[in-house]
């Protein structure tokens, strides 16, 4: 039997991208990167950091926010 996960797009809440102003991230030129590596015996590693887009990532945006995932994540 093979089960494949729906590829089903995130969603960021209102509130995330209030606090994103709160913190300033679209004054930096910056947006929240979310990515997600897969670990060994440890299970996943998640990352979340201010940087740039890139060509291939998924832009989420509100509130004049923007979220960054990344193909793999």
């Amino acid at each position: 039997m093979t089960f494949e996960m729906p590829t089903v797009p995130p969603t960021v809440t209102p509130r995330a991208f209030a606090r994103l102003a709160e913190i300033g991230a679209a004054a930096q030129g910056k947006a929240l990167r979310v990515a997600v590596s897969g670990g060994g015996c440890s299970g996943f590693s998640y990352e979340i950091a201010l940087d740039d887009p890139r060509a291939d990532d998924l832009v989420l945006t509100g509130g004049g926010e923007t979220v960054l995932v990344d193909p793999v994540s």
